[in-house]
Formats: structure tokens, C-alpha cells, sequence
């Protein structure tokens, strides 16, 4: 999804609503300048149940972004994402995008501007670009050797950020 302009950029975030309930802590929280949110998420242990926790990430969002007594309109289209070093359905695809869809008629949505994908760096099947598979392959490993190696801007952005944190 192209970006315009990023407007709110916050790292472990923290949306706790309620002392009896579960907070979460998102990696990385993004709004861009139409409201759209984006939360992406790294996994790397696969012993975790990654659907239920989207939709209580969802879920928490939704909650973050109206109040009582708001008009639903309020709630922005919004992504989970989560960057996985496992496949976490096990069907060989690099990226599963899930949208709220009617079991009877697929061609039917629900449009609720939500969406869900699961990004996964063990992939076997030819479907994303040749920047998201670079991404991949420096997501397994980290190196100068890999940045120098590639031409994918977003691969040498990301090293230089790598580096900047692991020097602080």
C-alpha cells in the first residue's frame, strides 16, 4: 500500500483499555495522512496462535481509535501485519492476505477496512515482487554482506537503521 505521508510513527505502542483486560504492546504503529493505521509485528517463534492474536490486535486498535460515543464511521481502515520467519499456514506462499468475506458468496465483502496479512520469509511459491523477497532474505540475515548486495532501497534504509540501533 503506497504512503504518502506518515503522520504518527510509534514504536511499542501500548493500548491497555481496561485493568482486567489483556494489553498489547504493537512493534510498530502507523498512521498515514488518510487515518489509515498500520501495525506491523516481527514473529519469529512460530509456537503462537498469530490468527486469534491479529484479531484481539484489531480488536485493541478499533478500541484505541473511538470514543463511547462516536459514530463507527470513526473507526480507519486499518492492517495488521506480521513479518514471520516461519510459514505460519504451511501453503509454501509468501504473503496470505485475510479480509472479512461471506462464506456464501465470496465476491461479497464485508467492508469493514480491515485486513490482516501474514508475511513469511520461508516462501516457495513466485508471489511478491523482487523487493519483498530482498526484504526477506535480509529479515534472515541481517548483514552488511546482504545490504551491499542488493539494490532495494527499503533493504539499505533498513540496514542503516540496524546499524544506528545496534550502536546506541
Amino acid at each position: 500500500v503506497p504512503i504518502e505521508k506518515v503522520v504518527q510513527l510509534e514504536e511499542q505502542k501500548v493500548i491497555n483499555m481496561l485493568v482486567e483486560s489483556r494489553a498489547v504492546r504493537l512493534d510498530v504503529y502507523v498512521r498515514d495522512e488518510k487515518h489509515t493505521v498500520y501495525n506491523v509485528e516481527m514473529q519469529c517463534e512460530s509456537n503462537t496462535n498469530l490468527p486469534k492474536r491479529s484479531r484481539y490486535y484489531q480488536g485493541m486498535i478499533d478500541m484505541d481509535l473511538i470514543d463511547k460515543n462516536d459514530d463507527y464511521n470513526k473507526l480507519n481502515q486499518s492492517f495488521v501485519i506480521f513479518i514471520c520467519t516461519f510459514d505460519p499456514f504451511n501453503k509454501g506462499r509468501h504473503k496470505y492476505t485475510f479480509e472479512n468475506r461471506c462464506l456464501e458468496d465470496t465476491s461479497l465483502g464485508l467492508d469493514d477496512k480491515t485486513t490482516k496479512i501474514f508475511l513469511n520469509t520461508k516462501g516457495t511459491t513466485d508471489d511478491v515482487g523482487n523487493e519483498l523477497l530482498e526484504f526477506f532474505t535480509y529479515v534472515e540475515n541481517s548483514s552488511k554482506e546482504q545490504a551491499d548486495h542488493t539494490d532495494c532501497r527499503l533493504v539499505k534504509l533498513l540496514h542503516e537503521r540496524v546499524n544506528r540501533v545496534r550502536a546506541s
